[in-house]
């Protein structure tokens, strides 16, 4: 007897990106967002760049990102994009979402220190 099993399974999409509103704010009418990226099986938050799109990128930025990286322990791209993978053994998701909001913030108030 010849029986064939077929094993479906659901595959997570590619890539699905999330906005979510963190209750801070850059300005009052310009709240600070996130991006909660899923690339498979994988979890990334970013701000998308929006701390220094609404600071600018003066001379100086990068040493305040580096300085931001170290003291708020998470990444800056040389584009200026907040982020840090969400990983298992780490902080969860929520605490994640927090830590870019509050360094994206960070970023872009000392990046306008730059300007006075």
């Amino acid at each position: 007897m010849n029986v064939e099993h077929h094993r479906t399974m659901d595959a997570p999409p590619e890539r699905e990106e999330t906005e979510r509103e963190t209750g801070l704010h850059y300005r009052s009418d310009q709240p600070v967002c996130v991006t909660i990226v899923r690339r498979r099986r994988r979890l990334f938050v970013n701000d998308r760049g929006a701390a220094l799109r609404h600071a600018g990128m003066p001379p100086g930025w990068r040493t305040v990102a580096s300085r931001i990286e170290r003291e708020l322990d998470v990444n800056v791209t040389r584009r200026g994009v907040v982020w840090l993978p969400v990983v298992t053994a780490g902080p969860g998701l929520e605490e994640i979402v927090g830590r870019i909001a509050e360094a994206s913030l960070a970023l872009y108030q000392d990046v306008l220190e730059l300007e006075r």
